[in-house]
């Protein structure tokens, strides 16, 4: 009779343990399906295929029907079809869901950017900036100047690329962005520096000049009366934009010398 008892329990647990892990296994089963679901809706909305994008997130949420990730595509998807009263809803669900969803807040911000309602939109930026534990939050801070270069207000702009920097030092962006800021604010010393951690950067790495570095090094050759440096990147820039408006507004300023 003992002997039964104990072979009982044995069975008992050893049932109540498969069990246990099939459920375990159930749950980490579909919350890496939601995930992958979510993953290749998004990557078809990058590619522009959006029946297949929908069917994705369409099974994601059949998974969780409060996902907010999910949401957050969706409104990405409509977006993308300029459903816009459709893809703001859908960003709104999401973030009622889950507001520390900082991805899905900053699709919401970028709509609201698109749309130009900036005010509306830094807000978002400045909400997804607090979480320190994105990993994007160098690019957040990039939108962050942006809209306030929208707005009008230089010197929010230049903390906030300064703000990126601190996060990402090497961020090219946000160097020719606070670079330019300062050119423009006559701040042509704090520029230069920024303009020369741009330099090692290109020559480090291998990148080439855009157009806009090119002009911006000219017109702090010509600040500092820098010559040679100045015809350096003139050169470069009618090699490489011949087309492009700064060799156009480079052209116009040296033929009115």
């Amino acid at each position: 009779m003992k002997f039964y008892l104990i072979a009982f329990l044995v069975l008992l647990l050893s049932g109540c343990v498969t069990t246990t892990e099939s459920a375990f296994t159930r749950k980490a089963d579909e919350a890496k399906a939601l995930q992958n679901y979510i993953q290749l809706g998004l990557a078809y909305i990058q590619r522009s295929d959006f029946e297949r994008a929908r069917l994705n997130l369409g099974r994601a949420l059949e998974i969780d029907s409060d996902s907010s990730e999910a949401y957050a595509a969706l409104g990405l998807l409509y977006q993308q079809e300029a459903e816009n009263t459709l893809a703001e809803e859908h960003f709104k669900t999401a973030l009622s869901l889950d507001d520390k969803n900082t991805r899905g807040r900053t699709f919401y911000a970028a709509f609201l950017y698109r749309l130009e309602r900036y005010e509306e939109a830094l807000t978002q930026f400045q909400l997804a900036g607090n979480d320190t534990d994105y990993n994007g939050r160098a690019v957040i801070f990039i939108n962050i100047a942006q809209c306030h270069l929208r707005l009008g207000q230089n010197k929010q702009a230049v903390k906030a690329y300064e703000k990126t920097l601190a996060l990402d030092h090497s961020q090219p962006q946000a160097l020719i962005g606070i670079t330019q800021l300062l050119v423009d604010e006559g701040e042509y010393l704090k520029a230069q520096r920024y303009y020369n951690r741009m330099l090692n950067i290109i020559k480090s790495s291998g990148m080439t000049h855009s157009a806009n570095s090119l002009w911006l090094g000219i017109e702090l050759a010509r600040h500092f009366n820098n010559s040679t440096q100045e015809s350096s990147y003139a050169v470069l820039l009618k090699r490489l934009y011949p087309e492009s408006q700064e060799y156009k507004q480079y052209r116009a300023l040296t033929s009115n010398e």
